[in-house]
């Protein structure tokens, strides 16, 4: 996003935000003041109000005629990707062998970089108004599908034109917490959250979400912009698990992190990865599959290790969905059907270096390893692969109803904003 772009975002989250009654217009001064560079434009559309205009669940809706066109936004490195062509799109395996095999022409964009943000600017306003967004098919974390279905801005799913997905996804991913039966979703992928390091930087091995608190590393710690995934990392430092957690519990991390605050280089999302392969961060809190990604590419200098912290981590799904009023919602059930293909899934995962939740693609990597050591590496990865010792250390989200994440992110707020 360029950073005129950016600016013209947060002044219409701000316009939009002295009408919410969370803000005072003292506080509206204030948030004016901060640099558009120097925290996450998810802080600022957090600010001006988490919920969205609730709407009346549609129910299942039928579909039309397949259009031949599909636009899906995902993270980026979440693709197996072969480059760009000259135009700047992503050129890769699976997009290619989707549109030759469906007929869909396909607008596959990485636009997201943290759920709020992207919450902030391509749905709130657009759905909670009835107006279509500009996404068939959107790829968000385990607690704001949660989060999108209890506003109503979620389309269910047709089962029934699903055959690959019913068929193959893992058991472990059915009837999830946040989407009860799957009628809304089907997770890309699952990870856990801890904390990525450069040993070469950092001077030591990293093993606790302590070493994100410590004066030795001031300056160059990072941090997430979203709230869930930094204030249960608070949590786990006390031994609290997050999903019990009480506002109290909420208020007391909030304390933790104002103090913490000196020393972080900066609050992100999925753009941590930059600063950490430049070297301006040298220990932050990481998506697991992202620096396994980073290691393989950098220079034989770089010393790019991720780890789990021994007081435990975060454990989540990221789920593909059809955002409520989509324009193709039949070609958006096309691509989940062809994404969970044992084959396709294989591919994904073996650039993205995440869980895939399709069956038989740990196994058919596990064979590729037999000539590539990476693959056979990624293969047997209990990070990639949660054993039952890791799921023991890995914890969920609380599901937060809407007052209580009004206090919550209030009280994040006041943290990355100052």
């Amino acid at each position: 996003m360029s950073r005129s772009r950016e600016e013209d975002l947060i002044q219409q989250a701000l316009l939009r935000g002295m009408t919410q009654r969370r803000l005072s217009r003292r506080d509206m001064l204030k948030y004016a003041g901060i640099g558009a560079g120097s925290i996450s434009l998810a802080s600022v559309l957090a600010a001006c109000g988490v919920e969205g205009a609730k709407k009346e669940e549609l129910g299942l809706q039928p579909l039309p005629a397949q259009a031949g066109e599909l636009s899906v936004a995902n993270w980026p490195l979440y693709i197996d990707k072969n480059g760009r062509d000259e135009d700047g799109n992503i050129v890769s395996g699976t997009l290619d062998g989707f549109a030759k095999s469906t007929g869909i022409n396909i607008n596959y964009k990485e636009s997201i970089n943290d759920n709020e943000e992207f919450f902030g600017t391509q749905l709130r306003s657009q759905l909670g108004s009835d107006t279509p967004s500009d996404w068939d098919i959107i790829v968000m974390t385990d607690w704001m599908i949660a989060k999108l279905i209890r506003l109503g801005f979620l389309e269910q799913l047709h089962q029934d034109k699903l055959p690959n997905v019913t068929a193959n996804v893992d058991d472990k991913f059915k009837d999830p917490w946040f989407d009860p039966g799957n009628v809304h979703s089907y997770p890309w992928a699952a990870g856990l959250t801890g904390i990525g390091y450069d040993r070469n930087k950092t001077g030591r091995d990293i093993t606790s979400i302590n070493d994100l608190f410590d004066p030795e590393f001031n300056g160059h710690i990072g941090m997430f912009a979203e709230m869930r995934d930094t204030m249960n990392f608070v949590f786990l430092k006390n031994g609290i698990d997050p999903v019990t957690a009480t506002v109290e519990e909420a208020e007391a991390a909030q304390k933790e992190l104002i103090e913490q605050r000196p020393l972080v280089r900066g609050y992100y999302g999925n753009d941590y990865t930059d600063q950490l392969a430049s070297g301006n961060l040298w220990l932050t809190m990481a998506w697991s599959g992202d620096i396994f990604a980073l290691a393989l590419d950098q220079a034989d200098d770089q010393d790019l290790r991720w780890i789990l912290p021994k007081e435990g981590g975060n454990r989540w799904s990221d789920n593909m969905a059809i955002p409520r009023l989509a324009n193709h919602p039949t070609d958006a059930h096309e691509w989940m059907n062809y994404v969970y293909q044992p084959e396709v899934g294989t591919d994904i995962t073996e650039w993205v270096w995440y869980e895939s939740p399709v069956k038989g693609v740990q196994e058919l990597i596990a064979a590729d390893g037999k000539d590539k050591p990476n693959m056979a590496k990624l293969a047997s990865d209990p990070f990639v692969w949660p054993s039952e010792e890791v799921l023991a250390n890995a914890y969920s989200y609380k599901n937060l109803s809407a007052e209580e994440e009004e206090v919550w992110q209030d009280l994040f707020d006041s943290v990355i904003l100052g």
